[in-house]
């Protein structure tokens, strides 16, 4: 999956300008991740349609950017509307579909439409959704209701990049405002299948200090990162230098099969 910039924010949402339109080769699309009350987004469009809407229907979802950085059992109440925009004067035929709510879990991190629009409908010239060989789609998302409650908090005392590579992962977490290694643990959870990095950022006492603003975050923090199949335990490694925390793993070799040695005890014949 591709990564196409050209994220604007506007007021609840954001405005995702996708140029060269008719260049774009992949089945997929994500915009670049934006910030909605505090929680990760980004927006992926299937240019030729996905599933049952395939090479029929213009196809676009929003997702939770983070889902699988997010503790056990979160979940995110929104409401959340799409719209596909018109760019020729006077033309009136915008397709929106209405504000809904939706929850979003471990289990659904993103919702959309396989049948937006037909593919028919938005090539066509006359509609103007693409001109000048560009399309505009805006998002807006409407957070009702964080699990849990902290989230945003958390969030703000650690944000994270996780990147694949294609012989490996990189988990990239700022933690500025840390003395040393002391002050935060990295541990691999669950039976090796989840990466926990957890700290405390305190707030140094000064005596006879009053802060008229105190916009720093400090307090403890948690980030749990739910691992791929292939990534190999057995090669993590972890560099904390400027502030940034990275960890690395490998990807296990798929034509190489995972040997374990077993002791087999019993009686000689």
């Amino acid at each position: 999956m591709e990564v196409v910039p050209q994220i604007e924010a506007l007021g609840g949402g954001v405005r995702w300008t996708i140029k060269n339109f008719s260049k774009l080769k992949s089945d997929v699309y994500s915009s670049d991740i934006f910030l909605i009350s505090d929680c990760q987004w980004n927006v992926r469009i299937y240019p030729r349609g996905v599933g049952d809407a395939k090479d029929e229907q213009l196809s676009i979802f929003v997702y939770v950017a983070d889902s699988m950085s997010l503790p056990a059992g979160w979940s995110r109440d929104v409401e959340y509307r799409l719209a596909v925009i018109d760019q020729l004067p006077n033309n009136k035929s915008t397709v929106k579909k209405g504000m809904e709510k939706r929850k979003l879990n471990g289990s659904s991190s993103g919702w959309g439409y396989r049948s937006f629009m037909p593919l028919t409908k938005f090539h066509d010239p006359a509609e103007g959704f693409i001109v000048d060989d560009t399309c505009i789609i805006e998002v807006e998302v409407t957070v009702l209701d964080v699990i849990p409650k902290n989230q945003g908090a958390s969030f703000m005392l650690t944000r994270a990049d996780v990147k694949e590579y294609p012989n490996s992962y990189a988990v990239m977490v700022e933690m500025s405002g840390l003395k040393g290694t002391h002050d935060f643990n990295v541990q691999l959870v669950d039976n090796n299948k989840a990466l926990l990095i957890s700290g405390d950022r305190k707030r140094e006492k000064e005596e006879g200090v009053k802060y008229a603003t105190a916009e720093i975050k400090f307090g403890k923090f948690s980030r749990k990162f739910s691992l791929p199949e292939d990534f190999n335990p057995d090669s993590i490694r972890a560099i904390y230098e400027h502030g940034m925390l990275t960890v690395t793993g490998d990807k296990l070799d798929p034509k190489k099969p995972r040997t374990i040695d077993i002791q087999i005890v019993g009686c000689s014949p």
